[in-house]
């Protein structure tokens, strides 16, 4: 699971920049988009001049903001593209991420929002303002067809997207009700269906891409049950059983999968979380039948490790039945290249796909629990080191060693028949990563230059087996440097915006969540106080020119 602060500045509307000075009429009328609606939301004049006095400070800060910070050197492929993305909606970004610069604000986030929106008279105002600001940034809408737009305007400019319901399992454990799953379970669906119109209309023949349209729809399994408790005992029963059978001796926790998995989960396990699990399974084949028919693909999100195991066993089974050689491969595994273990499970998975006959699909990411994971293995008394790797360099190198590994495999496939039997998405916020990426594409010929273009140009058969992707709302910069960088032959989108949707009160939290969990990461290089200053420095320009 893509999984920073969950995930916009790039191209959602193609309009012509403002240029010049702007009056102050016009820039309040930009920040204060809302104040024609403040009326019917019992605003008072009072509220209004507080509010227009706000704005003046705020506009006067972001002005100047980021002036002497040490900005890095501006990427002109960056430059054009930002010079098409709408003044308001460069301004809300930039008050995000200058929220999100703040790890004080940060932790206090989720609290303060439930506290103001608990206020009758602050409630109407709190999510007027978190709806134009961080709810516009990170996420694509409150519904799939809030998103179309959005979608569309990404592969404008050629980006694909991974579509996904905003779903997750309480962190308490706590149960669901079987309502709320159906119908977490019908907006997969539905997104689906959306992908798949889209799929139809923006890559109606895949067969030169592998069977792939970049339009697709990620699957978090725990949302889709009422208790993730079934998923903890299932995982232990296989963990046992495969001790038992003298496997993963030498395998980090939690070991690889392996044939009879689901099996031994489901033989050990009480007569309800064998039910739920049995439920689970029919839901993810109705999901995947219903991806298969549409011609999109499901990523099935990684998720913490004490459920993992029977992941690992579910998403094996799935690959297995739907990324059939003969028809268009459908689902899409995580690999979590944070876990010890990674190394190991990407050499077994690309052999198991080769003797099993089936095409290995998966999406690299670095891994989004390292608190909670260490915090679990704290907890339980665990003896040796934990899942994750103690380092950030030696993340790092498993994520490097991942990206060497398959671009050399999938190079070797095509020179040898024509066509690669592995489809990756390597899903990263790390520049260094994209440009070792790239660097090997064309190491390896499946990247040349062609003609005057000053691109690299990815063939169809090389396109549909490899893919880029960072959140919606983050980290644009680098997608701007990907598609100035890369090209494919008919505009086949070589990198993915990963977007989520939902309403607010069940977003909110689930940001706030996210964005605690990776405020180291939004502090450091590149984070949010770098998209502050990209943000500012492009504000700056049209408000004042003079300054460039």
């Amino acid at each position: 699971m893509f999984v920073f602060t969950r995930n916009h500045l790039l191209h959602v509307a193609r309009r012509r920049p403002l240029r010049g000075f702007a009056t102050s009429a016009s820039i309040s009328q930009v920040i204060n988009g809302k104040a024609n609606r403040a009326k019917t939301n019992s605003f008072s004049s009072k509220n209004i001049a507080y509010a227009t006095g706000g704005t003046s400070l705020a506009i006067a800060g972001l002005l100047w903001s980021g002036c002497g910070e040490g900005e890095d050197v501006e990427d002109p492929r960056d430059k054009m593209a930002l010079s098409s993305v709408p003044l308001s909606k460069l301004l809300s970004g930039w008050v995000s991420f200058a929220f999100c610069s703040s790890p004080a604000w940060v932790d206090m986030s989720e609290s303060l929002y439930n506290v103001l929106s608990a206020i009758p008279i602050l409630a109407s105002i709190t999510n007027a303002v978190v709806m134009e600001t961080f709810f516009n940034q990170f996420l694509g809408g409150e519904t799939v067809s809030e998103c179309l737009p959005k979608i569309e305007a990404l592969r404008n400019e050629e980006i694909g997207t991974l579509l996904g319901y905003n779903i997750e399992a309480e962190l308490d454990g706590s149960s669901k009700q079987t309502q709320l799953i159906l119908e977490q379970t019908q907006h997969v669906l539905s997104s689906i269906e959306a992908q798949g119109e889209l799929a139809r209309k923006f890559w109606p023949s895949t067969s030169a891409t592998g069977g792939d349209s970049r339009c697709w729809v990620r699957i978090k399994i725990t949302g889709l049950l009422p208790n993730p408790s079934a998923l903890y005992h299932g995982s232990q029963a296989i963990l046992k059983a495969r001790e038992e059978k003298g496997l993963d001796k030498d395998i980090p926790y939690p070991g690889l999968p392996h044939d009879g998995d689901w099996e031994a989960a489901l033989k050990s396990v009480t007569d309800s979380d064998r039910k739920e699990l049995l439920n689970l399974r029919a839901v993810l084949e109705n999901i995947a039948t219903k991806a298969r028919q549409n011609n999109v693909r499901i990523v099935i999100d990684a998720e913490q490790t004490w459920y993992q195991p029977v992941i690992d066993s579910l998403t094996d089974e799935l690959m297995q039945r739907y990324n059939s050689l003969e028809g268009p491969p459908t689902c899409i595994a995580s690999f979590q290249a944070y876990l010890r273990r990674y190394p190991q499970l990407l050499d077994q998975q690309i052999q198991r796909a080769d003797e099993k006959g089936y095409k290995l699909l998966f999406k690299q990411v670095r891994g989004a629990y390292m608190a909670t994971e260490a915090a679990r293995w704290k907890e339980e008394g665990r003896a040796g080191p934990g899942p994750v790797w103690e380092t950030k360099s030696e993340t790092d190198a498993s994520y490097n060693y991942g990206v060497e590994k398959t671009l050399s495999t999938v190079a070797k496939q095509i020179q040898k028949t024509g066509h690669s039997r592995i489809s990756v998405v390597f899903a990263t916020h790390n520049s260094i990563s994209i440009d070792r990426g790239i660097e090997l594409l064309e190491k390896y010929g499946m990247a040349k230059h062609q003609g005057d273009t000053n691109k690299l140009v990815v063939s169809g058969e090389t396109a549909g087996s490899i893919a880029f992707a960072q959140l919606y709302g983050m980290k644009d910069d680098l997608t701007n440097k990907i598609t100035g960088t890369l090209t494919a032959e008919g505009g086949f989108p070589l990198v993915v915006k990963s977007m989520s949707y939902g309403d607010l009160k069940e977003c909110l939290p689930f940001l706030a969540r996210r964005a605690t969990e990776n405020k180291a990461v939004l502090a450091g290089r590149g984070g949010a106080i770098a998209e502050r200053v990209r943000l500012g420095r492009e504000i700056r320009s049209r408000l004042l020119p003079f300054t460039n």
